[in-house]
Order: structure tokens, then C-alpha cells, then sequence
């Protein structure tokens, strides 16, 4: 049976989100007994953008577990570049499950939050955090759902909109990524800063006030859930995936319906899908560790590197070992 992790705190959570303003991001190693990462985090005027990699020790554990308190009322806004995280919130009756494409806002003052991080990859999320009297100031004179959130702020009431079926867009990944190469100073900066999380929001707000995907557009909220499981089993062990028949029995769909489902939801075939999430963790890999090429390949399941490299170069349009030079 895999084994299970406890839940210590996340260290030095609070003194992580009470650092001082900088122009150039903290970083940050995160070492604890069964998780290895690190972690960055810019903070300017009332906002701050962090992302943290996170990655399991032991490949025998179910998951690694995390909790903090959330002491500060920051609204946040998340997203899942990649891995699968299940989240238990306090005001939340179900959990909430992070695979790459989901995003939220969320206000969570007061709570605790528990984390856990599934084995069979990297965890990559990206946040956005804004102080409660920042957001009210920005958005509390516009129209519905906006006005509402910001009077759930200032009630101190938690909420977290969300649309699991509609993952975020190649526009709203080009956002953040502009954020962090931002090479503007001072006032500049942070008005820069200030700007493209606005427009982040507004995209988010687009997407959450769509109707959701229906029977008659997409799978309805049962085999939702199943294509999530099914994400996350074939995620969970990268060097040994499933067969597709395995995978539909595991998460409890027929193949038809795994198959389908999967590409409407995550705009992929399945492993269409399993393929570029694990060259994306191959390329994470040769970018914050020091193992060799060789190494990597084999790590993400490659039979051969030779295998690994042409994979690579096609995908990413350059030899793997190009990317540390």
C-alpha cells in the first residue's frame, strides 16, 4: 500500500508573505523530508507574484501533504502551470483539485488550507496575491459579479470562483509569463505590474461567466470528475503510465468517453497529452537540476536518450542540452 506523508506546516509561511517590497523576486529552496523545490516571489506595492516547483522525494508515496493558515487577507488568484495538487479548504464542503490548466480566485482569510501533492511529476502553480483593501478599492464600483466579490471581502466572507471545465488560455499564460521578464523599474513597474494583473482578472472574469459545459456541449459534472482522475492516474507514475484500457477502467469511463471527454476538456488526446507533460517536466529538470541529459531521459520514462532528444527537439525546437548553455 503507498504510503502517506503528514501534514507539517509550510515552513516559514509567514515570514515568506511578510518580506519587505523588492524590484527583483526572492528565492527561495524548499527542502522538507519527502519534498524538494524552490520557490520565488516578487512583492510590489499591494500585490505580489509567486510560483513555486515542487517534487516528491520518495516515488513510493501517494502524495506529500501541506498545510498553512491564512493569516493575511490576500484574494488570490491561481493557476496550475503543472502536476496535481488536492486542496481541502475549510469553507469547502469538496476539494479542490489543481491539474494543469485550472485556475480560480479565491479568498480564504482566516482559514486553514491543506495541500496535497500527488506523486508523478513537478508542481508547478502561479499566484497572484492581492491585499483585501486593494482589491475593494479596484473593483468594488463596478457591475455584477465583481461588486459582489469585493463585498464578500470586505464581510470577510470566503469564496472561490471557478470553472473547472474551461482551463486558462494561451492568452492568459502569455500574461504571466510577461510578468516575471518585465525589465521596467520603480513607478514604471509597478503600474506595469498593476495593469496586467487587471487584465489577467478580466480574462478569468470572461471565463467563470460562461455557462458551464453542459450535456450537450461537453461532459456534465460526473464525467468531469472522472476525465480530472483520469488526468491525474496517468500524471500519477511518469516512467509507468497506464494503457488507455486501464486508465478508462481506473477513473471508471469507457474508452469512447475517456477518449472524447479528455480532448474536449484539455484541448488533447490523452497521451498526446501524457507526451508533452512529460517533456515539460524533462525540461524543468534540465533547467533547476544537475543531472545529466542521460539521466533526465530515463527519469521521465525515455527508453533511450536518443529517444528523449529527437522527442525533445521536436517539441521544443532545440536539443535538450542546448537549453543549459
Amino acid at each position: 500500500m503507498p504510503q502517506q506523508e503528514q501534514h507539517p506546516d509550510f515552513p516559514g509561511f509567514d515570514e515568506i508573505t511578510n518580506l519587505p517590497e523588492s524590484e527583483t523576486p526572492y528565492i527561495f529552496s524548499v527542502s522538507l523530508p519527502q519534498v524538494d523545490g524552490h520557490f520565488r516571489l516578487l512583492k510590489m506595492g499591494a500585490i505580489a507574484l509567486s510560483d513555486g516547483w515542487m517534487q516528491l522525494k520518495d516515488k513510493n508515496l501517494e502524495y506529500a501533504a501541506m498545510k498553512h493558515f491564512n493569516e493575511l487577507p490576500l484574494v488570490e488568484m491561481n493557476f496550475s502551470l503543472e502536476g496535481c495538487i488536492r486542496q481541502k479548504l475549510g469553507f469547502m464542503k469538496e476539494d479542490v483539485l489543481f491539474t494543469k490548466g485550472y485556475h480560480n480566485i479565491m479568498y480564504n482569510h482566516g482559514e486553514w488550507e491543506h495541500n496535497q501533492f500527488m506523486n508523478g511529476g513537478i508542481h508547478n502553480t502561479f499566484t497572484i496575491n492581492i491585499h483585501a483593501d486593494r482589491f475593494m478599492e479596484l473593483f468594488s464600483a463596478y457591475s455584477s459579479p465583481m461588486d459582489r466579490l469585493a463585498e464578500n471581502v470586505l464581510k470577510q466572507q470566503p469564496f472561490l470562483l471557478q470553472q473547472p471545465g474551461l482551463p486558462y488560455t494561451p492568452q492568459m499564460l502569455s500574461i504571466i509569463n510577461s510578468l516575471w521578464s518585465c525589465t521596467l523599474t520603480g513607478g514604471l513597474k509597478q503600474l506595469f505590474l498593476d495593469s496586467k494583473m487587471m487584465e489577467l482578472l478580466l480574462l478569468q472574469f470572461e471565463l467563470f461567466t460562461q455557462p458551464a459545459p453542459g450535456k450537450n456541449t461537453g461532459p456534465d459534472k460526473n464525467e468531469l470528475e472522472k476525465l480530472h482522475l483520469a488526468r491525474e492516474i496517468l500524471l500519477r507514475d511518469i516512467q509507468h503510465p497506464p494503457t488507455l484500457a486501464q486508465l478508462a477502467r481506473q477513473c471508471g469511463l469507457n474508452e469512447f468517453k475517456l477518449k472524447k471527454g479528455f480532448k474536449a476538456v484539455f484541448n488533447n488526446t490523452v497521451f498526446g497529452y501524457f507526451a508533452a507533460t512529460r517533456l515539460e517536466q524533462a525540461r524543468q529538470l534540465i533547467l533547476h537540476t544537475g543531472n545529466t541529459i542521460s539521466e533526465i531521459a530515463y527519469e521521465t520514462g525515455f527508453s533511450h536518450p536518443q529517444h528523449f532528444q529527437r522527442a525533445f527537439k521536436k517539441h521544443f525546437g532545440i536539443p535538450p542540452g542546448q537549453l543549459r548553455k
